[in-house]
């Protein structure tokens, strides 16, 4: 089964929890022995973030990199996000001699007091008496960043600087040339979106209905940006039987150029015998109705049944518990489910989308564990989403490819649960079969 559990309090850090279009560029201001620090922070993901840390010292100013890690938990009543700093890294060269240790980024709260400016120290031990607030801290708008605003940290032949730029001048209006050349490739295809989420199932239907809200909403939004006609087909409610699934599939029309991106979002089980590693879906909106065969579907017959139509590019995912059938556990913790996004570079997407031929399954669980959730949905779905948009941001160099994606996907998921109080291994599987055009 799907596991829920109460998100008690949600930490506005990074503005992450808030929207999905949030910008993950942040600014941040301190003191530190009477010289003036101004940090430029880029965030990808929990285990993936860096900022450039601007400085004058001896007259010589200074620009360090330091990576981060992101680590949350409660303590003594209090709730804490931290950002631990590592490897930091002169990109200047005037600053021969000089030494940096690495920043660490505390935020810190409780049910009575609210989230402030962030703490900061580069005592790893945290010790309070070197704790300090910052001076400011604010999210940076893409259209900001202008090239005297990013030579504060970065070099102008460094890729970082000139995928900022491509950032700046698409939040502007400036395009580039070829961002508006799809319409050839996409006449002849269409998106479809196979939604089935069982939002009337009473403990986990509120982060199912979620699920249901950001996966449209992100496929109806990548549909227009490549220019592929998109219609949708979704289960839920009291419709949420297995003879309206088998119909939908059934009757889906594919064509030859076609996408299909399946979805499903509810609980999940595992019959004694299964050899099969993928998932049986549970088809029931209701917990008195009998589970059995009549009530469940196989998510490797979904993948068999939507591959079998002849789409170009098909993709089957499901958020739930790969568990044996009974087991169903509870969990109450705080935990930041984190979502960051650089903006969309349209020739990416394009090549996902439009240059991509094949399939790829891939579940939230692996046979045996739980697929955990919360109020802003399931840490399976939040890492896809969270992957997705990673692979098609500006200050990503590689090549996308939906391999990345479900990698990327997996390591997400899995820091999920274990940065989870109380939540058990998460490991996702997939099996991906995609080539590019």
């Amino acid at each position: 089964m799907k596991k829920p559990f109460l998100q008690i309090l949600l930490l506005p850090f990074l503005l992450l929890c808030s929207t999905l279009k949030g910008q993950s560029l942040y600014e941040l201001t301190f003191e530190a022995e009477k010289v003036l620090y101004k940090g430029f922070l880029v965030y990808f993901n929990e285990e993936d973030a860096y900022m450039r840390v601007g400085y004058t010292y001896n007259g010589q100013y200074n620009v360090v990199d330091v990576k981060y890690k992101s680590v949350t938990g409660q303590e003594d009543g209090y709730n804490y996000f931290v950002m631990v700093g590592s490897n930091p890294r002169f990109i200047t060269n005037t600053a021969k001699g000089q030494k940096y240790n690495p920043d660490h980024i505390l935020w810190v709260w409780n049910d009575k007091e609210n989230v402030g400016l962030p703490y900061i120290t580069d005592d790893p031990n945290f010790d309070e008496t070197h704790l300090q607030r910052c001076k400011s801290y604010r999210e940076i708008k893409a259209t900001e960043l202008t090239d005297t605003y990013l030579r504060q940290f970065f070099r102008t032949d460094e890729p970082e600087f000139k995928a900022l730029q491509k950032m700046r001048n698409a939040a502007t209006g400036i395009a580039s040339t070829n961002n508006n050349n799809n319409s050839n490739t996409a006449t002849a295809a269409k998106l479809h979106l196979v939604l089935f989420i069982n939002t009337d199932i009473p403990d986990i239907g509120q982060s199912c209905a979620v699920d249901q809200r950001v996966m449209e909403t992100e496929f109806r939004e990548i549909s227009k940006a490549v220019g592929l006609p998109f219609q949708k087909y979704v289960l839920n409610g009291d419709k949420f039987t297995k003879a309206n699934a088998e119909k939908i599939l059934r009757d889906l029309e594919v064509g030859k150029n076609d996408v299909v991106l399946f979805y499903y979002s509810g609980h999940g089980f595992r019959w004694s015998n299964q050899t099969d590693r993928y998932p049986q879906l549970d088809m029931r909106y209701s917990e008195y109705t009998p589970l059995s065969d009549k009530t469940s579907l196989a998510l490797s017959d979904v993948y068999r049944i939507i591959s079998s139509k002849g789409g170009r590019l098909n993709i089957i995912l499901s958020d739930c518990c790969n568990s044996d059938i009974g087991r169903n556990q509870m969990t109450s913790t705080t935990f930041m489910a984190s979502r960051a996004f650089q903006g969309a570079e349209i020739e990416k997407l394009r090549t996902l989308f439009l240059k991509s031929s094949g399939s790829m399954i891939i579940t939230g669980s692996s046979p045996g564990e739980y697929s955990w959730c919360n109020v802003n949905g399931g840490f399976f779905t939040l890492s896809f989403i969270q992957s997705l948009k990673e692979e098609i941001g500006y200050m990503r160099n590689d090549a996308p490819s939906w391999e990345h994606i479900a990698q990327n996907t997996v390591k997400s998921t899995q820091y999920k649960a274990k940065n989870c109080n109380g939540c058990k291994p998460q490991n996702p599987i997939y099996n991906a079969r995609i080539t590019q055009n």
